[in-house]
């Protein structure tokens, strides 16, 4: 008998972020022939979820400094305040006829030190 292997597991990261910071990376996507996706062709989601509960759901989008292939995953500081480390997240692309987890992780949040700005001069 011999045993075959299919699929893949998604590429697993670690997203280390500042409580209350801005942060943000970089999706790189390619078909079969490694030749880069159109992002515009697919629908992009992110949950965040902590403990099986969604924290929060994001749609990562391609910007202007993006690439062919690349779309951007990216939370504001009010967004970053409530994450926890080990909050799992995973980010999917669908069209009208597949669904792709792309990647999945766990995040770890680092506590600030110099906290937002006070306004004072």
């Amino acid at each position: 008998m011999t045993d075959y292997s299919v699929g893949n597991i998604p590429p697993q990261v670690v997203w280390t972020l500042v409580r209350g910071d801005s942060a943000s990376f970089r999706i790189y996507v390619t078909d079969d022939l490694k030749q880069p996706l159109t992002i515009g062709d697919w629908d992009i989601d992110m949950d965040i979820k902590r403990s099986g509960s969604l924290v929060m759901s994001l749609t990562p989008a391609a910007t202007v400094d993006d690439g062919d292939g690349e779309f951007t995953v990216s939370l504001t500081p009010a967004e970053s305040q409530v994450l926890e480390s080990d909050d799992i997240f995973d980010v999917q692309m669908s069209d009208e006829t597949r669904v792709w987890t792309v990647i999945q992780g766990t995040i770890t949040v680092i506590e600030d030190v110099t906290g937002p700005p006070s306004g004072d001069s």
